[in-house]
């Protein structure tokens, strides 16, 4: 089985610094919704100081922000930034608190918006965040957009607040048949022609996209499975996020059957997907994939992706990928290796003897 939330989530506390935050980054990186690891990231800013707990933690992707506690999240921004250059980096754990609140679903935010507006009058570290929009988006909570399909076909240019519009009507389970047809446009590959209504029309699938990079659309993983490969990178990245927050077994059926015809590109991206997961039968699957992998730079990136699933039920492959991985790849995986000491407590004295031996001559190399 490869490494699990509830794992990382008990390591975010551990006393070195190192397995702290490579299971931040793990947790970060795999779009977790597990709500139990901002309480963790609080205790361990309370034990070690938001200077040192997790350092890299300005830098990491938005994560999900329990409703619950949204208000502790504005009073220790408050704090962590008052009186604080912008580049302080407890000042900038802040700022990071603040934005991930502004990208979650309305209902997360929708009583706390004045007091988020008093946060960035309060200091500048908070400028990436919009309040206006956060307010807009507020107003659709509850709305209803009975014509929306039909409006999004003839006379998209009409709905000049998009985005706001498609969230509400997705997260009250009314958008199905507009993301279908939007990323049916896409996959299409039907753009580039020069009329206003089709550059409209364009925009909506944009639009739509850029909301599967937010949320989690369970059920609409073929759609992004096709796009991987997407000669626009911008689509196809974005499908890949919107792809690995998914996290279903369905993705892993979906990208067997694909990757063998996807470009390079296409299989880089897919395996970041893989990487992301790491989800039961990830690591079997990324050995199966070597097979049809297109050159060195795919099969490299395929090892990598199974060293960080950290799958000890099958250590054997585990070590083998570890020691096969070219240098430039390895160097990338330096950081989340520091994971791996606690993580052999699990295996036998022996074993864990011969996986940290081999371990420290790779960092020898």
């Amino acid at each position: 089985m490869p490494l699990s939330d509830s794992t990382l989530i008990g390591l975010l506390t551990h006393e070195s610094v190192g397995v702290r935050s490579a299971s931040l980054e793990l947790l970060s990186g795999s779009f977790s919704t597990d709500a139990r690891w901002l309480p963790q990231i609080f205790a361990a800013w309370d034990r070690y100081g938001a200077q040192d707990a997790f350092p890299e933690f300005p830098l990491l992707t938005h994560f999900a922000i329990p409703i619950e506690l949204v208000n502790e999240c504005i009073e220790r921004a408050q704090r962590m930034s008052s009186g604080r250059a912008l580049t302080d980096r407890v000042c900038r754990c802040a700022g990071k608190l603040i934005e991930a609140i502004s990208v979650a679903p309305p209902v997360t935010f929708v009583n706390h918006v004045a007091a988020i507006h008093d946060l960035k009058l309060q200091s500048k570290i908070f400028f990436r965040v919009n309040d206006q929009k956060m307010h807009a988006r507020c107003g659709w909570i509850d709305r209803e957009f009975t014509d929306l399909a039909e409006t999004l076909a003839h006379n998209p240019g009409s709905i000049l607040n998009l985005y706001e519009v498609l969230e509400s009507q997705f997260l009250q389970g009314r958008a199905d048949e507009v993301l279908k047809s939007a990323f049916q446009s896409l996959r299409s590959d039907l753009h580039g022609q020069h009329d206003l209504h089709e550059r409209t029309l364009e925009q909506v699938s944009h639009v739509c996209l850029e909301l599967a990079t937010r949320y989690r659309m369970v059920g609409y993983e073929s759609w992004f499975v096709d796009l991987l490969d997407h000669s626009e990178s911008s689509i196809a990245d974005a499908a890949s996020v919107g792809l690995a927050r998914c996290r279903t077994d369905t993705f892993l059926s979906l990208i067997a059957d694909r990757f063998a015809d996807y470009s390079k590109s296409g299989q880089l991206r897919s395996i970041d997907v893989l990487r992301r997961g790491r989800i039961p039968k990830t690591s079997e699957l990324l050995r199966f994939l070597r097979a049809h992998g297109h050159g060195t730079q795919v099969q490299n990136a395929l090892r990598a992706a199974e060293v960080l699933q950290f799958d000890f039920t099958s250590l054997e492959d585990w070590l083998e990928a570890l020691v096969v991985v070219d240098e430039p790849s390895f160097e990338r995986l330096k950081g989340a290796l520091g994971i791996v000491e606690p993580l052999t407590d699990s295996l036998s004295v022996a074993d864990k003897t011969r996986t940290m031996q081999l371990l420290r001559s790779r960092f020898k190399e």
